[in-house]
């Protein structure tokens, strides 16, 4: 059964063919161009040189956020024109259970961290003890010091000795997270770093053999908070 999954949540663009439980291709980009250049051409590599046709998918998966808001519209609007277009079935996967998904049988508290600019992260944390992670929260958009304060709240509660950070808002707070956590942080390695399309594709094959499928046309982005654009609007209104 193969799954075609792609990410555009983050500045990373991904696209991944899985078989299964088989990953045949990835292909991963991190570096300046945008989704609009680089998604589709990844889809057309990826399926010619597996020698598979949208007539052989069972499903596509896609990111469905938080993350960059023209991001995960055009990520989106890629698979549902893909899905529309070839008949297909469309899976969402949240992309920071995708994140965590990265981690696997560890006892460490999972914090996966995304950009959500204005001095903000989208976070939420996770157990991940088992084979697939388990929310310990909800998904929530905070300052790094909120983030902080509720991750060594639920290291202690959980009894988690290491509070394990990924993901691209590690970055910009990375001298303040060191100093705030101490030598309870720990980092993920560069490959597990960002969301993969093939975590994607491996939660979705889940997702797919349960029938959870979506509406393409009801469907929209999980953007936790208002855009720029309906926060100027809500204010305007006001």
């Amino acid at each position: 059964m193969l799954i075609l999954a792609i990410d555009s949540a983050t500045p990373v663009a991904g696209v991944a063919l899985l078989d299964g439980n088989k990953l045949l291709k990835e292909e991963f980009s991190n570096y300046k161009k945008t989704h609009s250049q680089t998604l589709m051409p990844m889809i057309d590599r990826v399926l010619r040189e597996c020698e598979c046709s949208f007539d052989d998918l069972a499903a596509i998966a896609i990111s469905a956020g938080p993350g960059s808001f023209t991001g995960l519209r055009i990520g989106m609007a890629t698979a549902k024109g893909l899905c529309l277009a070839s008949g297909k079935p469309l899976v969402t996967v949240a992309t920071l259970d995708a994140l965590a998904y990265n981690v696997h049988r560890s006892q460490d508290l999972v914090c996966p961290l995304l950009d959500a600019r204005k001095q903000e992260v989208y976070t939420c944390f996770y157990d991940v003890s088992a084979a697939l992670p388990r929310r310990l929260v909800e998904m929530s958009a905070c300052s790094p010091a909120e983030f902080v304060e509720q991750a060594r709240h639920l290291a202690h509660k959980y009894g988690r000795g290491k509070i394990l950070l990924l993901g691209d808002a590690y970055y910009p707070y990375e001298e303040y997270f060191q100093k705030a956590l101490g030598e309870k942080l720990l980092v993920a390695a560069p490959h597990l770093m960002y969301p993969r399309a093939a975590s994607i594709a491996s939660l979705a094959m889940l997702k797919l053999e349960a029938g959870e499928l979506e509406n393409l046309f009801s469907l929209r982005p999980h953007y936790i908070r208002l855009s720029e654009a309906e926060y100027r609007l809500g204010k305007a209104a006001q």
